[in-house]
């Protein structure tokens, strides 16, 4: 832009000079018909609102969304562009806007490779919960037989206590201690944890289901009358074919809590 406005004030000291010139005539329309050829120029090339960027930009977009409508890949040559085109805000708004099209319009393929080339764009953890939506949207789109995937307890389960109120956590056997699904619960309620008991989008039952997983079911109860917590760890395989499970919990599955001193 600098070498721009440079090479501009060097071509406009001629029509300086010929402006000064005693014997220039019409010099107020010589002057006014430079100055909007200047701040065409300008508009054109350096603003913000620059006509041939704004060409340039609109070109990729159609381009996406032509390979979008044919559910292809989209092309190495579009991703490098959008990278050197647009600014890191944009590259987050596109990818956003290009992904929610594809999704709406089914157009997996797309949105897959979309998906996976905008993992790297997304880095503080308010924008990988963005990121972690839209891959859960994909999932969803994909397999929308798991998108309401759910792991509930019988209501005819046996509880050491009458009153009670407690805490249920499903975790991966041997993944991380985050819990793919977690909830709060009181008395005879069934409890029924879903893929929107996740602490983190995309990590929950929808995914353990689909990848065959083993998960450690956890749940926590404080007896009110008795003052009294017991607890139960029990490992309940997943099946991929069968987005919900069920689990009846014996009375001999119970164990105290030792009491804290």
């Amino acid at each position: 832009m600098i070498s721009f406005i440079l090479l501009a004030m060097v071509a406009a000291l001629p029509i300086l000079a010929y402006l000064l010139a005693n014997q220039t005539q019409k010099k107020g329309i010589i002057f006014g018909v430079s100055v909007i050829v200047f701040s065409l120029c300008l508009i054109l090339f350096v603003s913000k609102f620059s006509i041939f960027g704004t060409f340039e930009k609109q070109k990729i977009n159609n381009d996406i969304i032509d390979e979008i409508y044919l559910d292809s890949k989209i092309s190495t040559k579009n991703l490098i562009s959008i990278e050197k085109k647009l600014n890191n805000d944009e590259i987050k708004i596109w990818l956003i806007s290009l992904i929610n099209k594809s999704i709406e319009l089914k157009k997996l393929n797309s949105a897959e490779s979309l998906v996976t080339f905008s993992e790297k764009f997304f880095n503080s953890n308010e924008e990988k919960i963005i990121f972690y939506n839209m891959y859960t949207s994909l999932r969803d789109a994909k397999f929308p037989d798991f998108a309401d995937a759910s792991l509930y307890v019988s209501s005819d389960s046996s509880y050491p206590c009458d009153s009670f109120k407690g805490e249920a956590k499903i975790f991966i056997m041997n993944g991380p201690q985050i819990p793919i699904g977690e909830q709060v619960f009181d008395n005879f309620d069934e409890i029924v944890i879903s893929n929107q008991d996740s602490v983190i989008p995309g990590f929950d039952l929808a995914s353990a289901f689909l990848n065959d997983e083993t998960v450690e079911m956890n749940i926590s109860i404080e007896c009110i009358k008795k003052e009294i917590n017991f607890y139960l760890k029990n490992l309940i395989v997943l099946n991929q074919n069968q987005p919900n499970a069920s689990y009846k919990i014996q009375l001999n599955e119970w164990f105290k809590r030792p009491q804290e001193l």
